[in-house]
């Protein structure tokens, strides 16, 4: 059974003092997505949050949590974060639209111009992942889950929630969303009422909080979240340190961490791929082992990324694996050979997520030259493919996105993990909107 529970957030100060800078340049994406050149985008403002929620690339751990943790206290001490009086649930909403390289990824019936999700969020009580209600579909590297949780403890707080999703085919809380907020998505129109505690808007898209007090609404939610499971889109490094945390609750630690549920059947949650740029490998030997497994189809390399897409989307079962490849002359289809393929699912026990296993197990990691973190992981191809032709990288692999249902199946059914950055779900939360402070600084 899943227990959620209102929280006192700790947000940005809504009345800053003057002369600061507005609440929109003092938030920042996710850790996880910050590149160095985003990082030292942001970090150029004093008080934006990346100063304690991202590690500076180059900077070792332990001195990053030094420094993040005496930033937190300035920022507290500064008056430039704040924590509300009374515990509450809170609608996320995020507004937001795609690019023409990311759309041209989705199936058609999927493209919109505007897409409106909205989030519970709550404290969720934590668990060990996928023993009971709360289940985790990918794998996590050991050394970002020890950062987060040596972060995480020294500084007791949640910086952002973890994204996670439930099912609820009638959509009854965001109905309740709806309801008390007056307007029905993608629609925006925002009742004095019930205007939001934070409104910004980072990299395009509008990230809105509402709080919500009401204890009847809070009890209605939590009854109809009462036999729910719930399983993690993004943040997986952040549950499995949080439930390290758990276990030192003596120690500064708590049975509790900051969530945004989202229904999975919201068809503003979209689900995409993240594509892999290779600095080095033998060139020879890769095309050795794409011709004994793999059919290829060649384009020109002026080729529309959309033609690739449409030809990668054609896959009519789970047996019919294929990707894109570019290795700066021209652009290639490698649809995998189908006996070979039912082999590997039957030797693994796996139908799911088969096209970025044999990616992996057959192609990049025989031939890599280096380390896997020698391995970019990119949303875009053509950030992939301009990586390949400034010769930075050599080749780069395009891989179509999975369907929801799919992710449910490997988790429920397969009872498997997808290996890292095989999912990337929109929208993204954003660092600073919403965070809860579970502790005194230690």
């Amino acid at each position: 059974m899943v227990k959620i529970n209102p929280f006192k957030a700790t947000i940005l100060n809504p009345n800053p003092s003057p002369n600061r800078e507005s609440r929109a340049e003092l938030v920042c994406p996710v850790y996880d997505t910050i590149d160095a050149y985003q990082y030292e985008q942001y970090a150029a403002t004093k008080n934006n949050v990346i100063q304690f929620t991202t590690r500076e690339e180059g900077v070792a751990e332990s001195e990053f949590v030094d420094y993040a943790k005496s930033s937190l206290e300035r920022f507290f001490t500064d008056n430039i974060l704040i924590e509300r009086e009374k515990p509450a649930f809170y609608i996320y909403g995020v507004r937001y639209s795609l690019s023409e390289a990311i759309m041209e990824q989705i199936p058609e019936e999927d493209r919109r111009e505007t897409y409106f999700a909205f989030g519970l969020v709550a404290l969720v009580e934590v668990a060990k992942l996928n023993e009971h209600d709360i289940l985790g579909h990918e794998k996590t590297f050991e050394a970002k889950t020890r950062e987060r949780y040596h972060l995480m403890k020294a500084c007791s707080m949640n910086f952002s929630p973890i994204v996670a999703e439930y099912n609820m085919p009638d959509h009854d809380i965001n109905c309740i969303f709806e309801d008390y907020l007056g307007f029905r998505r993608p629609s925006l129109e925002i009742d004095e009422r019930r205007k939001p505690i934070l409104d910004v808007e980072l990299q395009g898209a509008r990230h809105l909080l509402w709080e919500v007090p009401d204890e009847d609404v809070i009890a209605k939610i939590q009854r109809l979240m009462l036999n729910k499971k719930i399983m993690i889109l993004d943040g997986h490094h952040r549950y499995t340190a949080a439930y390290q945390l758990h276990g030192d609750q003596e120690d500064g630690g708590t049975a509790y961490t900051l969530m945004m549920l989202v229904e999975g059947g919201d068809r503003a949650l979209l689900l995409l791929p993240w594509h892999r740029c290779v600095k080095q490998c033998r060139m020879d030997d890769l095309w050795t082992r794409i011709k004994e497994n793999f059919a290829v189809e060649r384009y020109d390399k002026h080729t529309e990324n959309a033609v690739i897409y449409s030809k990668l989307n054609e896959c009519d079962d789970e047996f019919d694996v294929r990707f894109g490849m570019y290795d700066g002359e021209e652009y290639y289809v490698l649809q995998a050979d189908e006996r070979r393929i039912k082999r590997l699912a039957a030797e693994r026990g796996e139908r799911v997520g088969l096209d970025v296993i044999s990616l992996h197990e057959w192609l990049i990691e025989p031939t890599l030259i280096g380390n896997p973190e020698d391995i970019v992981f990119t949303s875009s191809p053509r950030e992939a493919i301009e990586k390949v032709d400034k010769d930075a990288y050599c080749v780069a692999f395009f891989l179509k996105p999975l369907r929801m249902t799919d992710v449910e199946y490997k988790v429920q059914v397969e009872k498997k993990g997808f290996p890292q950055k095989s999912t990337r779900f929109l929208p993204k939360v954003a660092e600073g909107v919403v965070m809860w402070k579970f502790g005194k600084f230690v």
